[in-house]
This record gives C-alpha cells, sequence and structure tokens, in this order.
C-alpha cells in the first residue's frame, strides 16, 4: 500500500492511504503502458456500456410487520456479490525503482523482479467490461482477473482518468452478472451502506455502515493544474487494502460508490472510508466509451470557499458558495460575464459550498455544454448561461454522428442547436449548442418543454414533426419548465426564432 500525502494541517500523523494491493506498490518514473487501441464508440450517443438501475419511488415512513433488515442484506450480497471481482497486478522493477537508491551495479543488484498488487472491480457489461480505480492498475505490466465462481481473464486497458481514479478494463468473457448502478446525487448522510471487494486477500468479502459524510476533500489525487475532482463519499463500512475498485452499494441493491481510500496511521482500517461517487465515474466511462478519452468542461477560474469574513464582505447573510478571486483571460466564466469577487452559489440548480463541490458539478459537464450558474454580485443574485470550455480554452471540433430521432433515444435539432431526451412522459433538453438559437432563447440543459405555441409536447417525435412545418424566420412561443433545485422549479415562456 502506497502512503499518498498527510491530511494538512492536522497534528496528528494521519494519512490517507489508497485502500489498494498487498504489497508496497512504488510510484516511478517511466513509461505508462497506454490503453489498447479500441475503436470508438464503443457506444451511441444516449447510451450507456452500463446498466442504470431504474427509479424507485421513495421508501414511506411505514414498515411492515414482518420487515427483516437481516434479510435485506442478505439478499444484497447474494445478489452483489456475483458482480464484484478481484484484480490482481504486477509490473516488472528494478531495485534501484523500489527502493529509491542507487545500488551496485551489477546482476544482482540490478536484476528486474515483479513487484505485485490487488484489488476489486465492479462488472458494467455481461461482454467483461469491468470498473476500477485508475491507481489499482496503473503503470502495470499484467492484470488478470478473478471471478467469484474462480475462473480467471487477463484485463487490458480500455481507459483510464487519473483525474477522477476511474479506469475501465475488459475481458474476453460472456454471460457475466453486470451491477445496476445507482444516483449517487441522491446519497444521504446517514444511510446504511455496504462495502464488497477483496481487502488483505479475502476474495468477496461484504461489510457494512453507513454514510458518515459526503462531498469529502481528502487531497489524494494528482492535483496538478488544480482540477482533481475529490468529492469523495465517507463511511465507516470496513474497507482495506485490496478493496480498491470494489462496490459501495445501498440497501437497494444499487452501486453508489467505488471504494478508493481509508484514512488509517497503521495502513489498515481505522474507522472511516472513501468512495468516488458512481454519478463521476458514469461520466467517465460515458467519454471514454464514446470518445475514447475524458471529456471535461472548464469555467476558467480561481476559486476559494468562503468563509465568514468573506461573507461580510460581500454581503451574504451566512457562509455559502464558492468565491471566485480571478478568472483567466478568454476562458468561459469571463466569456459569460462573470467577475472576479463573484460568489457561485449553484450550478444548474445545485447549491455549490465548496470549490470541490463546484469542480464536481461543472467536472460533469463537457465542453461545449451550456450550464446556469447562479452568483452572488453587488448583494444580489444573478443568473448567466455558461458554455464550458475545455482546458486549453477551446471547444473540441469533432462531435460524434448523431443517434436517429425516435422516443427512446436522443433527437438532436441541430438547425436550433438543441438535443432534446425523453425520459418518462417529459421531453427535457439535454444539450445546447453555444451561440445558437436555442442558446439566444434561454433555452438550459434540464428545462422540461411543456408547450409549443399551446398545445401539450408529449414526446420528441411530435415536437420534431411541427418544427419541420415550420419554415425560417418563424418565431415559437415555448413553454418550459426550469429547476431551482430537485424540488423547485418554475415555469417560464421563451420565444426560438428559427434560423
Amino acid at each position: 500500500m502506497h502512503y499518498l500525502k498527510k491530511m494538512a494541517p492536522v497534528a496528528l500523523p494521519l494519512m490517507i492511504a489508497f485502500a489498494f494491493g498487498m504489497a508496497f506498490i512504488l510510484k516511478y518514473g517511466g513509461h505508462r503502458s497506454a490503453p489498447d487501441a479500441v475503436e470508438m464508440p464503443l457506444v451511441n450517443k444516449g447510451d450507456h456500456l452500463y446498466r442504470e438501475a431504474p427509479p424507485v419511488a421513495p421508501p414511506t415512513v411505514e414498515v411492515p410487520d414482518n420487515f427483516s433488515p437481516n434479510r435485506m442484506f442478505t439478499q444484497i450480497a447474494r445478489a452483489l456479490r456475483p458482480s464484484i471481482v478481484t484484480i490482481y497486478t504486477s509490473k516488472a522493477v528494478t531495485p534501484k525503482e523500489w527502493f529509491g537508491m542507487k545500488m551496485p551495479d551489477d546482476d544482482t543488484h540490478q536484476r528486474p523482479f515483479k513487484s505485485r498488487g490487488m484489488g476489486s472491480g465492479i462488472i458494467l457489461r455481461a461482454d467483461g467490461y469491468i470498473l476500477t480505480n485508475n491507481h489499482v492498475i496503473e503503470d502495470m505490466d499484467e492484470i488478470t482477473v478473478r471471478l467469484l465462481d474462480q475462473r480467471e481473464f487477463d484485463g487490458r486497458l480500455i481507459g483510464h482518468d487519473p483525474k477522477t481514479d476511474v479506469a475501465l478494463i475488459k475481458i474476453d468473457a460472456g454471460a457475466l452478472s453486470p451491477a445496476p448502478l445507482g444516483n449517487s446525487d441522491q446519497v444521504e448522510i446517514g444511510e446504511w451502506v455496504m462495502a464488497i471487494g477483496s481487502p488483505l486477500n479475502l476474495e468477496s468479502t461484504v461489510t457494512a455502515g453507513i454514510v458518515s459524510a459526503i462531498s469529502r476533500n481528502m487531497n489524494i489525487l494528482d492535483n496538478r493544474g488544480g482540477d482533481a475532482i475529490q468529492n469523495f463519499i465517507q463511511t465507516d463500512a470496513a474497507v482495506n487494502p485490496g478493496n480498491s475498485g470494489g462496490a459501495l452499494v445501498n440497501l437497494k441493491g444499487e452501486v453508489i460508490g467505488i471504494n478508493t481510500a481509508i484514512a488509517t496511521r497503521s495502513n489498515y482500517y481505522m474507522g472511516y472510508s472513501f468512495a468516488i461517487p458512481i454519478n463521476i465515474a458514469k461520466k467517465v466511462v460515458d467519454d471514454l466509451t464514446r470518445f475514447g478519452e475524458v471529456r471535461r468542461g472548464y469555467l476558467g477560474v480561481y476559486i476559494r470557499g468562503v468563509n465568514d469574513v468573506t461573507a461580510r464582505g460581500v454581503g451574504l447573510d451566512s457562509p455559502r458558495g464558492v468565491l471566485v478571486y480571478s478568472l483567466l483571460e478568454g476562458r468561459a466564466a469571463q466569456a459569460a460575464g462573470l467577475q472576479a469577487g463573484d460568489v457561485i452559489l449553484k450550478v444548474n440548480g445545485q447549491e455549490v459550498n465548496q470549490p470541490n463541490e463546484l469542480q464536481s458539478a461543472v467536472g460533469m459537464h463537457r465542453p461545449g455544454d451550456v450550464v446556469r450558474i447562479t452568483y452572488w454580485r453587488n448583494g444580489a443574485e444573478h443568473v448567466a448561461a455558461v458554455t464550458l470550455f475545455d482546458k486549453e480554452g477551446k471547444i473540441p471540433a469533432d462531435i460524434p454522428a448523431e443517434a436517429p430521432a425516435d422516443t427512446a433515444r436522443p433527437t438532436h435539432q441541430t438547425d436550433i442547436g438543441l438535443r432534446l431526451d425523453y425520459d418518462r412522459d417529459n421531453v427535457t433538453v439535454g444539450a445546447v449548442r453555444p451561440y445558437s438559437a436555442a442558446a439566444k432563447a434561454g433555452l438550459i440543459p434540464g428545462d422540461i418543454i411543456l408547450e409549443m405555441e399551446g398545445r401539450t409536447v408529449q414526446d420528441t417525435l411530435m415536437l420534431s414533426a411541427r418544427l419541420r412545418k415550420h419554415k425560417a424566420n418563424d418565431i415559437l412561443k415555448l413553454k418550459v419548465r426550469t429547476r431551482m433545485s430537485a424540488e423547485d422549479f418554475f415555469d417560464r415562456i421563451v420565444f426560438l426564432e428559427l434560423p
């Protein structure tokens, strides 16, 4: 297991360690093995490599007389254990790389040997795609995956993202049991969770605990450039070396996180573990399987938390939001009119009160996406529609081919710069192209289109058919529903001029 960084500035010698292998795996320079060449895209726009759990109604407060928590835990363990694998890795290293010091220049002391590690993984698809941590497989020469039934397969790297510590690997197997992925945005402090993985070489171990905190920034990832996304779920479920890449599961049997690290003074579990929210991993997998790389949107701002002094200085009633103390020239935030001294309060209606929360909320979007930023300036809230750029201040030009329009896949209204999604009787704006007619009309991702020209919009096919009946320069009146938060929304009228 590899120590990473002290939790500054605490006095106790508390260390954050990746819940990784049995051996001490040293970081070293040298060539990083590139992912195997894979024809992209593996999935079409609007589809996913993984299987998402269907939405269900929230539970009522009534508890049936025959309710058994024990049965709930055992059923979930029985269902999910076949979906969690053990990953063994090896890497040829020299004594100098291992010990980090000069060794005698002879065959005995310079002969390479294999360092070994292990971790866990989550089966995403029946044909062998597996989700794990980047630090489990990074720089490894060999990857071996063992299933619950003890079959073993060679693994190959499809893609990885050090900025989130997420990786996707593939084995040549079939008829596997994929795990259903939940929605980590709905995780609440205090809810029960289970950790499934292979700690200390104890394959397919199940432990349980509760969510102790959310949105933890543990400063354990490579943050050179300030763009690592560190927004961990903290739990007290026991996690040890070997658990990395395994599943954190809720009591609906859904994977809500990837177990990644522990807070420890002893190399082993001492009370708290940390998991990557599964929604972050979904975004990485979607990008890797569509583009062959991770595409992350950037605002182009320098930020820090808001303390009591800053809150009083800008006129806030309490410390909240994230302070923009400087902007990069010519980047997304500046182009949208944000200024140094603004306090960002929300992204698409979601409150952000720590820098890592803002980074995570923005990082879930791609360059070219339009996000709705609510910010505080001069004693009042304002809203800006911000078109995100990439890290270099650009929007990639290589847009993949669009999927055909129907009610099950996204519909792309390319002339007006709009992508529509159809989900559970709602026609929703999935994306808006910068500077398009839709952007000028004020449509933003997440808007639900309720009516067009006074007639109810029932599905994307109906909307597409109505749009085709109009000609250039026609102005259409749309009624849309805009969400401010999970439970707060308002209806508004927008006017769209067809190009």
